[in-house]
């Protein structure tokens, strides 16, 4: 009698092709996770933009999250002249040669900006506004840098108010640095 080869038998044949169709189901699974985590990525991404904007009551530079998921600021910058400063005091007191009795501004640094809120970082009212105003704007510089809830980062960032933003992707975004208010 004839001893019959393990790999010519029936049930080796069907564990073959059980064992190609499970690795199958493992590759299809992790093809479709990782599209599913693009598509996540995707339905949370913020985008900050800086605007600037003058009316009959005064003038503002307002940022908005104008993506579909919050924004996490990490760091500001705001520069006169190409000079880092402070804080919006110091700001105005470099652009406009003394600090206005009466601004309102606001911190964002640390501070989420849900999709669709739009923050005002500082306010001037009518009165206070230089002469040719949206001449002298542009020697006032502002950076954000910011992050998505899945931890990527962004920067936008306007080297002249009142001109176009520039947004990067960035590794991570910098300290805020110590005694900065923005």
């Amino acid at each position: 009698m004839s001893e019959r080869r393990w790999y010519t038998e029936p049930e080796t044949f069907i564990a073959g092709a059980a064992l190609v169709v499970s690795i199958s189901a493992v590759v299809v699974g992790l093809y479709e996770t990782s599209l599913q985590r693009h598509h996540d990525r995707a339905e949370v991404w913020p985008r900050v933009e800086i605007a600037t904007f003058t009316s009959d009551q005064g003038a503002t530079v307002t940022v908005e999250n104008t993506g579909i998921g919050p924004a996490v600021v990490k760091y500001v910058t705001v520069t006169v002249d190409g000079k880092p400063q402070r804080g919006w005091p110091e700001v105005l007191h470099a652009w406009l040669g003394a600090t206005p009795a009466h601004f309102g501004h606001q911190t964002i640094s640390d501070h989420g900006v849900r999709a669709g809120d739009k923050v005002q970082l500082v306010s001037l009212p009518h009165t206070d506004l230089p002469p040719h105003f949206w001449d002298r704007v542009g020697r006032i510089g502002v950076t954000v840098c910011y992050a998505s809830v899945f931890g990527e980062y962004w920067t936008v960032s306007t080297e002249h108010l009142g001109t176009k933003d520039v947004w990067r992707s960035v590794d991570r975004c910098p300290a805020q640095p110590e005694g900065t208010d923005f």
